[in-house]
């Protein structure tokens, strides 16, 4: 694998609920940078977000893991849709 690429992944799960709007977002981008965000508005809670740069070492791994579990092979196809996600909130 090469150590530097333009592999990107960008992770985010949330929902509109009780406490509005609630999410957990992290992303590493190809030069290293780490960006996570997490939003809750439980007990008032303030969004969190912190920034960080990761070792090449740190990205090699998490390219690996990606690879290895063939999530990439997978799509949304058999999902539930975005309106039946959204009728649950």
């Amino acid at each position: 694998m090469e150590t530097r690429s333009e592999f990107y992944l960008r992770y985010y799960v949330g929902h509109k609920g009780k406490f509005g709007h609630e999410f957990l977002e992290f992303e590493f981008r190809p030069d290293g940078k780490l960006r996570y965000a997490n939003n809750s508005n439980y007990k008032n809670d303030t969004m969190i977000r912190k920034e960080a740069f990761v070792h090449s070492a740190v990205m090699l791994e998490l390219k690996r893991i990606i690879e290895d579990s063939e999530i990439m092979a997978e799509d949304d196809t058999l999902g539930p849709s975005r309106t039946a996600l959204d009728d649950k909130s």
